[in-house]
């Protein structure tokens, strides 16, 4: 082979060359950008999942607040109890049960906003044990229930009002 076949090859095979790595580059670039969209978008309908699972936990822990109200308490678990006794060991299962369906919700909202939840059932508990010692355990259902009342009364208000109010501002963190 000569000089000027040499450079006849060269000339031939560089541009081949550079038009194949431009191509290679271009589309390396086109997969790595279809791969993050692909990634966004399997990313965007997993947070549409989550939102709606998030939102359940909440309306349900919402839900949860309402039904462990005294007030909610006593008109379910008063027809059931005869004696003031009977009551309050009803009205601390329901408690206990009524949390017990709810502890998977806690994955879904933060830590802080759990412990209220938790705190407002703890003093709801607290509220029916204290009406409970002033109470002989023989007397009929209705004094509980009364006592209970009174007592919620002379409280400021129970933590299940922060509890509801904390998880209607993480709600609207999630639409932020």
């Amino acid at each position: 082979m000569t000089n000027n076949d040499i450079t006849t090859l060269l000339l031939v095979l560089a541009p081949a060359a550079l038009v194949m790595a431009s191509s290679y580059m271009l589309l390396r670039r086109m997969l790595e950008a279809d791969l993050r969209r692909k990634q966004a978008e399997v990313l965007l309908l997993r947070r549409g999942e989550t939102l709606k699972i998030r939102l359940t936990a909440m309306e349900q822990l919402v839900a949860l607040m309402e039904r462990l109200s005294p007030q909610e308490l006593l008109l379910r678990a008063t027809r059931h109890a005869a004696t003031a006794g009977e009551l309050q060991l009803l009205l601390l299962d329901t408690l206990r049960s009524e949390m017990e369906q709810r502890l998977p919700c806690q994955l879904y909202v933060s830590v802080d906003t759990w412990q209220m939840v938790v705190a407002a059932r703890n003093a709801i508990a607290a509220l029916i044990n204290r009406s409970a010692a002033d109470v002989r355990p023989e007397e009929p259902a209705m004094h509980l229930s009364r006592k209970i009342l009174t007592d919620m009364q002379a409280l400021p208000p129970l933590p299940a009002v922060d509890a509801i109010a904390a998880l209607r501002e993480e709600a609207k963190l999630l639409f932020a």
